[in-house]
């Protein structure tokens, strides 16, 4: 008998495990929280919510709204949210003020027409080429993106360090009034911003649709990656989905786009104007393009030292 109650005790014991082991082995990841500030880049976050492609695939996801990157990153740094969209600039900063995280995926920017950042010239500013810029305080955000990009168009352009002259209008609504109303010769935007300067008249000096330079990334706090890696994995299978469906039909989503990135309507449907809806299925950032803003951070003594790609990009989420 003793035997017997033996035998059963082991017997209950390991069923009690296989249990655990099935349970756990199909166990939903924790819940991911990403900041999402009201901008074009966004979209396919926006539509796989929509569409139910984050239930679907296993991942409860909340979509957390903020104003600014600033409140964003802060967000990011306290642990209040998992992951974001931005840009290299901002992981790089967050690494730095001791907040671990990585990028795993290019936003908008795989292809040169997506995600255009512009530098535009005042409408009765008499300004007609790029040459004209010489000299010329243009409206930027300093230490930002924005600043990066006109910095690298001008420099292809031929202009020395000395000729690029800026001005700080770092709310981009008040940059695009200067423009408009005259205050500033020429400004630095992003679309949809670029877009309405130049509905409203703004002439379109030089962009960077011919070649990347203005890359947004998805990027999470490195101890969300290594405790809820699944979560992060089915959140980007989610959001490949959705850039699927944009890919078949761009101007579907309109409604999306007006409400929560606050896009005119009107401009959506407007031919005066040189924005695109276009976005790539997710790739790993390139090492090259990591590089080039890295550098550009330490020649601005933005960093105080070099990172290492594999400090600022993990491979894990895309398995690429």
């Amino acid at each position: 008998m003793k035997r017997l109650s033996k035998v059963f005790v082991l017997l209950a014991l390991l069923v009690s495990t296989i249990g655990l082991l099935v349970t756990g082995c199909g166990a939903q990841p924790a819940p991911v929280r990403l900041g999402m500030l009201p901008i074009i880049d966004n979209l396919p976050f926006w539509v796989a919510q929509e569409k139910g492609y984050f239930k679907d695939e296993g991942v409860e996801v909340e979509l957390v709204a903020f104003p600014s990157a600033v409140e964003r990153d802060s967000a990011v740094a306290g642990g209040k949210i998992d992951g974001a969209l931005g840009d290299l600039l901002a992981v790089a900063l967050l690494n730095q003020g001791g907040t671990a995280v990585r990028a795993v995926a290019v936003g908008q920017g795989v292809k040169p027409e997506e995600g255009r950042f512009a530098i535009l010239a005042a409408p009765n500013s008499g300004l007609t080429s790029v040459a004209q810029l010489k000299n010329v305080e243009i409206a930027i955000s300093p230490n930002s993106i924005i600043e990066y990009v006109t910095d690298r168009l001008l420099q292809k352009e031929g202009f020395k360090p000395e000729e690029i002259k800026k001005t700080s209008i770092p709310k981009i609504p008040l940059r695009l009034e200067a423009l408009l109303n005259g205050t500033v010769k020429a400004a630095t935007l992003p679309d949809p911003f670029a877009a309405m300067a130049e509905s409203k008249g703004a002439r379109l000096l030089l962009d960077d649709t011919r070649e990347n330079l203005s890359q947004t990334v998805i990027f999470f706090r490195q101890d969300t990656l290594d405790k809820n890696l699944a979560g992060a994995q089915k959140v980007m299978k989610a959001y490949a989905r959705a850039v699927s469906d944009l890919q078949k039909n761009p101007a579907g989503y309109n409604d999306l786009l007006v409400a929560k990135a606050g896009v005119p309507k009107e401009l959506l449907t407007a031919g005066n104007h040189g924005m695109k809806i276009v976005f790539s299925a997710p790739v790993l950032p390139g090492r090259g393009a990591v590089e080039d803003v890295v550098n550009w951070m330490l020649e601005r003594k933005l960093l105080s030292q070099k990172p290492t790609f594999e400090q600022l990009v993990d491979k894990r989420v895309l398995g690429q």
